[in-house]
């Protein structure tokens, strides 16, 4: 047999004793809610949860369970945090406590774009965005370290290096989360990876010249000898080839059969695509005289620094010299210089240098070679800066002009906005003669505004310049504020969003002075009247809260939150604009508290008071153990008083009886919301006389007695009354209790031993009395005593106390001979008194 000892006391509401207070759970994580708490009869648990103001049953669900007094929450996810209510709760009363669960999200990190095909020469951005709190961030390319804390990533200048992984991780204490970001090349120019070197051969052997280059599209390859393409000097014994290898390059092979003195020269490789172009250029000396090769005339951009390579062969050479005019063009100064490598350097170049140019190599020997050279210089085309003008708005005409202040003609125009060609759509006409071209608009919006480029050409360079047309525009509504209404204790959210140039500037005010609101069963209606002014919102009478958007937001709603606001869009064109919308918060039917214990004695009257708080208006009903109240009965009877708050109500029980105890339910609901008020009334009165009082176990000096509780009259019982006397033998004396002494027995004394095997659950209370003589029957009862009064005695129990040895031997004994063969023997027993004992016979 298992014992459960507890508190005797029959009847006790509940009383929470702990519950998880503060817990904290990481997002997709299990955590178990745990309350605890006392009472008589053991309570009943529920959990409730906080949602919208309003205390919702939690039923088992797939993640969610519950088991009595515990709360098990599987994969937690941020919803799952705020407040979750225990509910304790027997016949005589209930508790709450509340249990506050936090979530921790999880670090959850996304890098955006996943994928970027970039051009080579550009910019990239990568944004790595975190969700989770606050976290440490770091990037790597291709598990190298790049960049440093901030949360984007640019990569300026694309090259072939640049692709690749790019990872950003974020990091917090012990979590950590991280994704991936791939950089591909799209269209990029090419760039070199294999190059030739500078040589000196003797004329005979065969020679291969070669480069390799990577780029998208595929890059071709141009063989340039001093400037001029291979193919122009194709002999027999020269060629070229051009393939792609495995890694994707493209590589391109020069080669010459049998080296020749002629051979010799600048050698440069150039591969090109759409992208751009890239070359490298060295020379090829073979041992022979010199000699001097035919070139076209060479074209130079003025303002370009411009280096000229005299195209000759021959090897060794111990003197190169630039003439012109007959004079030698001076390694020290004047406008052309002679490089240290014998090259002509225009740095830069200018219409003077146009003219003849005569180049001269002369070997150890005295051998030399020399030609003429013609080199002719372009101007490219120079813009006049234009700008538009500042004040410009929607409505306006205007005409732009781009026109050259020098360059060669023909000069060919052409304009961007955005870098794009202009929309046909904008109907702006564009007019170009020799050296100016015209942009004209007739009626500018704000379409219109944009980044404007005049490019001009001619057959030296293209030259481009950029101007921005900002075209001021007034505010228009692009969200429109409207009425709105929220519950109280809600978010009140009020959008109003507004476009326009400059970006407009919102604020919000608010009515002061008289409003007067209606309400009506259907809708809540707002009668705009009797507002004297508006002032802007101030945040120490208004949660609020500006959103980037414009929207206006407060929480939680309250009463003095309604009224009329305007919002108001400036940006100092035009007149700007404004609405005036109303806000009305809207209470649903609800209670202060959620429960309430009540006791009345028996026979006497109970009032249950019931105040509902909310908009009218609020309907309420009674229920008793859930039934409807019985209104027919004279005993009952329910009065309602509505106010502009809400509405109250007394439910009366005149002459109230034991069945009237029980759970009172005074529901309230109106167009927003119900609530429950739950009253536990308890109709106390005397307690009934224990039950089947009985001995199961005795001893010489005390026996332990054994009961069942009867009804405590809604009252817990304080104590027992134990009242016990002498009787003649082991029957049932006649019933004179007058004198007989009594015993008070507090609850907290007496054992409750519980037997599991029972199917009814009953309980046995128990009681050892002390202080019995021994060889002794007595007649023993027991009432049950709680703050109303005594119960009848029970039926009385009678116990025969065992005997037990004498505790000294015999005094005083004599012996005394009376006759022949007598003896007579005297002796004294000691008057012992103990406790309720008498004199041993």
């Amino acid at each position: 047999m298992n014992t459960l000892i507890t508190d005797a006391s029959s009847s006790m509401a509940p009383r929470m004793l702990t519950v998880s207070d503060d817990e904290m759970v990481p997002q997709g994580g299990d955590i178990r809610l745990v309350c605890c708490a006392v009472g008589s009869p053991p309570p009943t648990y529920s959990w409730f949860r906080h949602s919208n103001g309003r205390l919702s049953p939690v039923s088992n669900s797939i993640r969610i369970s519950v088991s009595e007094q515990v709360l098990i929450i599987r994969r937690a996810q941020l919803s799952d945090g705020g407040v979750w209510t225990c509910r304790a709760h027997n016949q005589f009363g209930e508790q709450r406590r509340d249990a506050r669960l936090r979530v921790r999200s999880r670090l959850v990190v996304s890098v955006q774009p996943q994928l970027q095909v970039a051009n080579s020469g550009s910019s990239v951005t990568f944004n790595c965005s975190v969700e989770g709190g606050d976290a440490r961030v770091r990037w790597l390319h291709d598990g190298v370290p790049v960049g440093g804390g901030e949360r984007v990533l640019r990569v300026h200048g694309v090259v072939r290096a640049h692709r690749g992984m790019y990872q950003c991780f974020a990091e917090r204490d012990l979590d950590s989360a991280q994704a991936a970001a791939e950089l591909r090349l799209g269209d990029t120019a090419p760039e070199l990876h294999y190059t030739f070197i500078e040589q000196a051969l003797h004329p005979g052997p065969a020679l291969a010249l070669h480069c390799a280059a990577s780029g998208s599209p595929p890059p071709r390859f141009t063989w340039l000898l001093d400037g001029q393409p291979v193919e122009e000097h194709n002999t027999p014994q020269r060629s070229i080839t051009q393939f792609m290898n495995t890694n994707g390059d493209v590589v391109s092979y020069l080669n010459l059969t049998s080296v020749r003195p002629e051979d010799g020269g600048r050698y440069t490789c150039r591969a090109h695509n759409s992208r751009g172009a890239v070359e490298h250029s060295t020379r090829l000396n073979v041992y022979g005289p010199p000699s001097l090769r035919s070139i076209g005339p060479i074209r130079v951009v003025a303002g370009v620094n411009t280096t000229i390579y005299c195209p000759y062969s021959g090897f060794p050479i111990s003197d190169i010299r630039w003439q012109r005019g007959g004079l030698d063009v001076s390694s020290t100064g004047g406008r052309a210089l002679s490089g240290v490598g014998g090259e002509l350097l225009l740095w830069p170049a200018e219409p003077a240098d146009a003219g003849v140019y005569s180049c001269r190599v002369t070997s150890p020997s005295g051998q030399y070679a020399q030609k003429d050279i013609q080199i002719f210089v372009r101007n490219p085309p120079k813009i006049a800066g234009f700008t538009f003008p500042t004040d410009l708005v929607e409505g306006s005409s205007i005409q732009v002009l781009c026109g050259i202040t020098s360059g060669d003609k023909p000069v060919y125009f052409s304009w961007l906005k955005d870098s794009q060609h202009i929309p046909s759509s904008l109907q702006v006409q564009e007019k170009s003669l020799d050296e100016f071209s015209f942009l004209i608009f007739s009626h500018v919006t704000s379409k219109h505004s944009g980044d404007y480029t005049c490019v001009a050409s001619n057959s030296a360079a293209e030259v481009n310049h950029t101007a921005r047309l900002a075209v001021k525009v007034a505010p228009s509504w692009l969200y429109e504020p409207q009425d709105v209404s929220a519950l109280l204790g809600t978010q009140i959210l009020v959008h109003c969003a507004t476009k326009g140039y400059p970006e407009p500037r919102v604020t919000w005010l608010k009515g002061h002075g008289e409003l007067n609101i209606t309400h009506n069963t259907n809708q809540n209606m707002i009668k705009r009247s009797g507002v004297s002014d508006f002032r802007p919102v101030s945040n120490l009478d208004l949660q609020f809260s500006m959103l980037p958007n414009g929207s206006l937001s407060i929480a939680p709603a309250a009463h003095h939150h309604e009224g009329q606001y305007m919002c108001r869009s400036e940006n100092g064109i035009g007149r700007g604009l404004s609405k005036i919308i109303a806000v009305s918060v809207n209470g649903r039917s609800h209670f202060e508290f959620s429960s309430r214990n009540m006791t009345v004695k028996r026979t006497a009257q109970a009032t249950l008071q019931c105040d509902a708080r909310g908009d009218p208006p609020i309907q309420l009903q009674w229920t008793h153990n859930m039934k409807r109240v019985d209104l027919t009965t004279y005993r009952v009877s329910v009065s309602e008083k509505r106010s502009e708050s809400g509405v109250s109500s007394q439910l009366s029980i005149a002459h109230a009886e034991r069945h009237d105890s029980g759970v009172y339910r005074c529901r309230a609901e109106n167009a927003y919301g119900r609530d429950e008020l739950l009253i536990y009334l308890a109709v106390q009165e005397f307690p009934e006389a224990p039950l089947g009082l009985s001995v199961w176990r005795r001893g010489a000096r005390g026996a332990a007695l054994c009961w069942r509780r009867g009804y405590d009259g809604n009252a817990r019982v304080r104590l027992y009354r134990l009242q016990y006397r002498v009787v003649g033998d082991a029957r049932p004396a006649a019933p004179d209790w007058r004198d007989a002494p009594t015993r008070d027995v507090p609850a907290d004394r007496v054992i409750e031993r519980q037997n599991p095997d029972s199917d009814s659950g009953e309980v046995t209370l128990e009681y050892q009395v002390e202080g019995l003589r021994p060889a002794t029957a007595y007649a023993l009862r027991l009432a049950a005593v709680n703050a109303i009064g005594d119960s009848d005695y029970s039926d009385p129990v009678i116990v025969q106390t065992l005997e037990e040895a004498p505790s000294e031997p015999p005094h005083n004994v004599q012996v005394q001979a009376n006759a022949p063969g007598e003896l007579l023997v005297k002796w004294q027993v000691k008057f012992i008194k103990k406790c309720l004992g008498l004199p041993l016979h």
